[in-house]
Parts: structure tokens; sequence; C-alpha cells
């Protein structure tokens, strides 16, 4: 059964009325982006497949990327997506996306003044043998939310989001780069990700659905896209979890992390070492270095330099330091600046 995509947004100043005749869609200096309505994101997204969902990612693009297109309200607007975009030409699987594109509603609900106004944006959706492309009608009306330009929508890499495979991560994807100038998104409730990913008690057991809805596609996330994503549960005695605190990062800070816990290994193996286990280990990297002998006894007296020789080995042996002469050299830089700090505290 083909599940209907509800897009409920409460206005309670909506003017049903003031829309103008036309809209200029202009084109942002980079080409592989494309801007999202904010009041769209911050609607419930439900599409049953990530095929139907790339669909509608692509012609979002191509509403969005015409350059000062003049869209005419009072004729009717067809977008053809082009099918090597949706890494996909099988008849059956493109007509199955179709359906549950077609099932998609806007919902503008003023309860309060006991308005609404429902909207169905893609009443025909056409494809043929050899023709490369989808041929998508959108209703006029629903044009007039789609090509709106405001400050509040977020900007979204097309690349990334059409790299994606699962409709889970394409939706975690939008949600953390509409937060990702915040950097965190705290207290996330599981009932809240049920309700937003529109989950409706299909998984039997609460594991199964922390890895097929958060734990999968957030991996997903990490390793496609620009971003990098941290997550530590909230948990309390009656239930496992009850949500996640979230980190949004870029996919530099993923690289911090990895060479920090290679440092943290490292001083875990120091731990657990014998004082002759932790003198020959330093003796490898003195000799590793070709640093003079007389930094072994100062080494071993001064905590602070291990830390930071330890630090530079494990950041050069990950390729994440630029040498410019030489390691002897760069190391002995990193030994220098670790005696200056130590005077200055």
């Amino acid at each position: 059964m083909t599940k209907t995509l509800v897009l409920v947004i409460n206005i309670c100043n909506f003017d049903f009325k003031s829309y103008s005749n036309q809209y200029i869609v202009s084109e942002n200096p980079s080409y592989n982006s494309f801007q999202f309505p904010n009041v769209l994101n911050k609607a419930v997204h439900n599409f049953e497949s990530a095929l139907s969902k790339r669909m509608f990612y692509v012609l979002m693009t191509k509403l969005k990327k015409s350059t000062e297109l003049q869209i005419d309200f009072n004729q009717n607007l067809w977008i053809e997506v082009p099918t090597v975009l949706l890494k996909q030409q099988h008849h059956d699987a493109l007509a199955k996306a179709a359906d549950e594109l077609q099932a998609a509603k806007f919902s503008f609900m003023d309860p309060k003044n006991e308005r609404f106004n429902k909207i169905t944006p893609f009443p025909v959706v056409q494809y043929q043998k050899r023709w490369g492309y989808v041929r998508i009608k959108v209703e006029n009306e629903a044009l007039q939310f789609l090509a709106q330009l405001t400050s509040g929508y977020i900007w979204i890499r097309l690349k990334s989001i059409l790299s994606l495979n699962s409709k889970y991560s394409q939706r975690w994807y939008e949600l953390f780069m509409s937060r990702k100038d915040f950097g965190e998104w705290k207290n996330v409730e599981i009932d809240y990700i049920k309700k937003i990913m529109q989950i409706e008690d299909s998984y039997k057991d609460n594991a199964g659905f922390l890895r097929r809805v958060v734990y999968e596609p957030i991996k997903e996330i990490n390793n496609k896209t620009p971003l990098f994503i941290e997550y530590t549960p909230i948990n309390n005695q009656k239930r496992p979890i009850l949500g996640f605190d979230f980190t949004i990062q870029n996919q530099e800070a993923k690289g911090e992390a990895e060479i920090y816990a290679k440092i943290e290994k490292y001083y875990d193996e120091l731990h657990k070492m014998q004082p002759h286990q932790i003198a020959q280990k330093m003796t490898n990297l003195i000799q590793e270095y070709g640093l003079p002998p007389k930094i072994y006894e100062e080494m071993m007296a001064n905590v602070s330099l291990i830390d930071a020789v330890l630090e530079a080995d494990v950041k050069i042996k990950a390729g994440h330091v630029n040498i410019e002469t030489t390691k002897n050299r760069y190391m002995g830089g990193v030994i220098k600046n670790a005696r200056r700090n130590v005077k200055n505290k």
C-alpha cells in the first residue's frame, strides 16, 4: 500500500489569496546546491522510497536552477527529471516512484480561523522508453510555495543528497543541514524522531528501529556527505534510550576526531606498559625521527614532551600534517614548542 506524503503546516496568519502572478527564480553561484523551503522542511515528509525522494530533489533543483526564469502561474509548468540523475531507468521502479510522488500532498492548516488549504502538487507524471527523463507537471498553486525565495531557505548539496540510498538518510540530511550553523541539536526525543520520520510502529523491537532509522542513516551521511554527525544517547532507568544529543560538524572535524582517537589509543597502551616498555617506545620514536639521544632523558622526565611527540607522530602518520622540510626538523620544532609551553605555565 502506498502511503501519502503529507506536509502539514500550521499557519495562523496565512493569506491564501495574496499571490503574485509571477515569481523570479534566480541561480545561486554554487552549481551543486539548491534551496529548499524551510516552511516545507519543517513539515512532515514521508516518501516510501529513496527513489521518489530523489525524483523530488531533482525536480526542486530544476525549478531553482533556471537563471531568472519567469514562471507564469496561469500556465502549466512541466519539469523534466533526467533518469541518469535518478540512477534508475527501470520502468517498474520509476512507475512506483511516480505513484509515491503523486501521493504527496501539502496541507496548510489554520485551525484558529477554521481554514485549510490542501494541495496535490504533482498531478501528472509521464515516462516513455528512450525519453531519458521523467516528465512531471507541477500544479500551479503548489508552485507558488515551491518557487518562493525567502531568507528562510536552507542550502542542500545536490551531489550529496542524491548519493544517499536511504529515505531516512535523506531526511536526516535535510534536518542536519537546517541546523548546521548551530553546530548542535539537543534533546531530540525518540517520539519526535518517529513523528518526523513517519514511523508507525513498524519495528517490533527498539534495537531494530534505532539501527535502521538512526545509526545506519547517520553512518551513511558521515561516509557520503560533507557533514560529520556525532551523537550521544540520552538514557534513564525506565527506557534504555529516550533520545539523542547531536553534534553537527564538517568532515575536517571527522579527521581530527580520528587523530585524537588514535592518540587516546596510544595513551591507553602506555598506561598498560611497564616502565621499560615505555622507555623502549620512546627510544623507537627517537630513532624513527632521527632525534638526538639527549632528548630521551628530557622526554622521560617531562610528560608534556611525550604528549607532544605522540600527538605529532599520529598526525604525521595519518597524513594530516603538511611537512615542508623533513620529519626530523618538524619533530624538532614540536619539541621546541612543547618546551616553550612548559616554561610559560
